[in-house]
């Protein structure tokens, strides 16, 4: 029988035909994923969307990197943010700022909201957006429910692609609801609503005690309209300070600080308070400034011209001296040295003294009249100064302690004698007793009495008696002058 001679069966895997052929294979591979990039792992076509209109890096959109994954992918590491950032440098800056990324929780992986591989006409914002937190914007959706039939993202949201809030969005919406409000609102605050608005309320229940918070609105503040203070609509960083708002008077700029609150209250801002009292000028001071409103020079005053700042508050006689000796400096100087430097010893502002009536407070007649006025004014002080005659004039030592001090009982202005009784129509020397005292008749102190019974000494009833016959009144009896004018008793019966 004729022998074969028998053959090893060769390993199905190991064997050369099979290393060869997985040699080629995967040279093939190889060279077929260096020509094509990873076309061969891809899931799906990249999207071809561009909203903007502009290239973002150097592509229109992902479908222009064609099969270059390595502008996305790191070999066995997948999709990396540092990748996306190096074509998307405004995500870059807002996820290491104050941006909508810089707030994502996982804002290292774009993967897990930005879709991809879902076609060319994918919009990678879309899913993006289909379980997203809108509180992250910083603007509250508690009045702009999405969710209800009244609001759709689209509302705010008009411009395809872009999920940027217009303001005019905003303002469009609600003029339709009221357009005198939000004519007046835009005037006072402008048109940028998500400076002050956060969604989370309407600001129509803003009430006086959350803004006392800040600053109580008190007084005239209640009614001050918000745009007074807030200009422009800026209100953080808004100054509390008075002198933000008010400036300071030209009247007393540099002399009282800027601490209004000092004297003035948010009741009114006049009239002032000086001294926990209401201030009025004249009313305090005694001093009008009804003829200090302009200087000579026709420019307004303000209290430093008056007051040197200080506290007190006061002015020094000098000042008034200064500034009326550079007007008038002859007169200054003669009035200064009749009336003295006390300046404000006599004239209140009221007036400058030129048309004074020395009538209104003593009447200068006769000799008073021509009389030196530092007679009566020692020393040159004016206020006080007694209108009594015997002040100036003292009694004479022949009447000493008879007629009082009542000058003008006897005497006038226009000559000191002969005094009004001189000319005595009664003869002194009544009783042929020579010359009587006055006294013996006149026993008060005025000239305007007398009395006959010191001397002619008779009752009541018998005076009565020998005078019933003239049918006079009681009263009458008395004045004796009347009926006997000379002193005699027959002069009475011829009468």
């Amino acid at each position: 029988m004729r022998q074969y001679r028998r053959l090893e069966r060769q390993h199905p895997i190991f064997s050369p035909v099979a290393l060869i052929s997985t040699l080629i294979l995967g040279v093939g591979l190889a060279v077929g994923v260096y020509f094509t990039g990873g076309r061969a792992f891809s899931p799906g076509e990249l999207s071809a969307l561009n909203h903007g209109g502009e290239p973002v890096g150097s592509v229109m959109s992902h479908a222009d990197l064609g099969d270059d994954c390595g502008q996305c992918h790191a070999p066995f590491a997948g999709i990396q943010a540092a990748l996306c950032e190096d074509c998307h440098k405004n995500i870059e800056v807002e996820r290491d700022g104050d941006g909508l990324h810089g707030r994502l929780p996982n804002v290292g992986q774009c993967g897990s909201c930005h879709l991809e591989h879902q076609g060319r006409t994918y919009d990678l914002k879309t899913a993006a957006v289909t379980d997203f937190d809108h509180n992250l914007t910083q603007f509250s959706l508690a009045h702009h429910d999405p969710a209800s039939a009244d609001f759709a993202c689209t509302d705010c949201h008009v411009e395809e692609g872009s999920y940027t809030a217009q303001n005019s969005t905003c303002a469009d919406c609600h003029r339709e609801l009221d357009g005198g409000f939000m004519a007046r609102h835009d005037e006072a605050y402008g048109a940028n609503c998500l400076n002050c608005h956060d969604g989370l309320d309407t600001m129509s229940d803003f009430t006086m005690a959350q803004h006392a918070e800040q600053f109580a609105l008190t007084g005239a503040h209640e009614t001050t309209s918000c745009e007074g203070c807030h200009a422009g609509g800026e209100f953080a960083g808004t100054p509390q300070e008075c002198v933000a708002c008010h400036a300071e008077p030209a009247r007393h700029q540099a002399m009282f600080g800027t601490d209004c609150a000092s004297c003035h209250t948010t009741i009114a801002w006049e009239p002032a308070r000086f001294e926990d009292v209401p201030f009025d000028h004249e009313r305090t001071t005694s001093f009008s400034l009804t003829r200090h409103v302009t200087d000579f020079d026709g420019s307004e005053m303000a209290c430093t011209h008056c007051h040197a700042g200080e506290v007190p508050i006061s002015v020094a006689d000098a000042t008034c001296e200064a500034c009326h000796g550079t007007a008038v400096p002859t007169f200054m100087s003669e009035h200064t040295a009749l009336f003295g430097p006390s300046c404000q010893d006599c004239h209140d502002g009221l007036d400058s003294m030129a048309d004074f009536d020395h009538a209104n407070v003593w009447p200068l007649a006769g000799q008073h009249a021509v009389t030196d006025c530092t007679a009566c004014h020692a020393e040159q002080v004016f206020q006080g100064t007694p209108d009594d005659c015997v002040a100036c004039h003292a009694e004479p030592e022949i009447h000493f302690g008879i007629f009082g001090t009542n000058c003008a009982n006897c005497h006038t202005a226009e000559a000191w004698l002969p005094a009004q009784l001189r000319q005595h129509p009664f003869p002194l020397d009544h009783g042929e007793q020579g010359m009587l005292e006055c006294t013996v008749c006149h026993t008060s102190t005025s000239y305007t009495t007398y009395d006959c019974t010191t001397c002619h000494e008779h009752s009541l009833e018998q005076v009565q008696d020998e005078h019933d016959e003239l049918n006079i009144t009681q009263a009458e009896l008395f004045d004796c002058a009347t009926c006997h004018p000379t002193g005699t008793e027959d002069e009475a019966e011829d009468d």
